[in-house]
């Protein structure tokens, strides 16, 4: 490193050394010329090492290293960017709008949704909780009106009510299945109360008659009901095979706040709706079991799932069925008109359950409108709510009556 430095020097010195003889030779005065001072004498650079975290802050000796200002004062990063050096500055966010997609046709994944609502092809629904249907392992989907079934089913049922075959209402071409129904009006609602009982008793319905092989005739109410016509009785439903035999089974009401007195239940049916029937197996059974379904399948919520999302309430604790079989032995009160209501929106013409059952007959069944094992999910749905298919029905919807 000391010859590399003399070198410089040596060479330095030789080319003042020739300026200045070239000055001389071009009659300059080199005294009066300012020539650069000699540069000092170089030193060798200091190798740094690390020092000891416990070494004094001002030492400034050969074995101290050299720390800057910032990391000196222990001190944090600066940010500059500009909201931290204007505390008033803010960056406007901008909102991309959602474009919402025209058309019908939907992905499969909005078609695989936990919860599925049946707003399309003129059901006539509102904004309301009961327009959402749970759906099973496999694209079925069910609804309990009672709410007594379990809500977690392992069934697997390919003609689902909201699987992407059977629930659509057009052809390939763009043309329509089945005919577009709508629900009659439905009673007014009571302007206050939901929980009152009239003191008037109105008698049984009558029935119609229908032809046999044909399906069961519709009931028939006082004019002010006329839009409720359901065919299937109380009695009929639990005889058939309804909630999985856990139609009045022992419960705690959340919204009594106290069990439910299943004996006082009972002796307001009929005796006549009991005989011969083994009501422990039937009707109290503890948990869900299938086979005592109708048509041997889970359909529907738990009543727990139902309380929390405050379908029920204190007039009917257990529910719909409930609200139907007192409804039937003459009992009327300021919520006939909601549950009616509730019962359109899934039984009548253009109801989605009872509109689901005849597209699936359409498009898999073969027109086998009384065949139990096409979307037999729905059929035992339908049950629950005192409605099965009937021929007739199925007809209007091709427009062959």
């Amino acid at each position: 490193m000391a010859d590399a430095e003399q070198d410089y020097e040596a060479i330095r010195q030789e080319n003042i050394r020739k300026n200045a003889e070239l000055m001389l030779s071009l009659g300059l005065d080199s005294a009066s010329t300012r020539l650069r001072s000699p540069s000092p004498e170089r030193k060798a650079p200091a190798t740094m090492r690390r020092t000891n975290s416990t070494s004094t802050p001002g030492a400034t000796g050969p074995g101290s290293a050299r720390k800057s200002s910032r990391i000196a004062s222990g001190s944090r990063p600066r940010s500059y960017r500009e909201k931290d050096l204007l505390s008033s500055f803010k960056r406007p966010v901008q909102k991309r709008e959602k474009k919402v997609r025209q058309g019908t046709r939907k992905s499969s994944r909005a078609s695989t949704s936990s919860r599925t609502k049946y707003t399309d092809w003129n059901s006539d629904e509102d904004d309301d909780s009961d327009a959402y249907v749970p759906r099973w392992r496999g694209g079925s989907a069910s609804a309990q009106p009672n709410g007594h079934a379990n809500a977690g089913s392992d069934d697997d049922d390919s003609d689902a009510a909201d699987s992407s075959r059977g629930s659509r209402t057009f052809d390939l071409s763009g043309r329509p299945i089945l005919n577009k129904l709508s629900n009659p009006s439905a009673p007014p609602l009571p302007s206050s109360g939901g929980d009152d009982i009239y003191e008037e008793r109105m008698p049984p319905p009558t029935r119609k008659s229908v032809a046999k092989g044909k399906g069961r005739g519709e009931l028939v109410f006082e004019e002010e009901f006329s839009s409720f016509t359901p065919n299937v009785t109380p009695e009929e439903m639990l005889r058939g095979g309804a909630f999985g035999g856990t139609a009045f089974r022992d419960y705690y009401s959340r919204v009594l706040q106290k069990p439910i007195d299943v004996e006082a239940e009972l002796k307001e049916l009929p005796q006549e709706w009991l005989a011969g029937l083994d009501v422990d197996d039937m009707l109290r059974r503890d948990e869900l079991d299938p086979s005592r379904n109708k048509f041997k399948v889970k359909a529907g919520q738990s009543l727990e799932d139902w309380e929390k999302a405050g379908w029920i309430r204190p007039l009917d604790p257990r529910g719909w069925f409930q609200w139907y079989y007192r409804f039937y032995l003459g009992r009327r009160s300021a919520d006939d008109a909601r549950q009616i209501g509730r019962w359109l929106k899934a039984c009548g013409p253009g109801g989605r359950f009872r509109k689901s059952l005849a597209v699936n007959v359409a498009t898999k069944g073969g027109g086998r409108w009384d065949d139990p094992t096409v979307n037999s999910v729905v059929r035992q749905t339908l049950w629950q709510w005192g409605y099965e298919l009937t021929e007739k029905h199925y007809n209007e919807y091709l427009n062959k009556v």
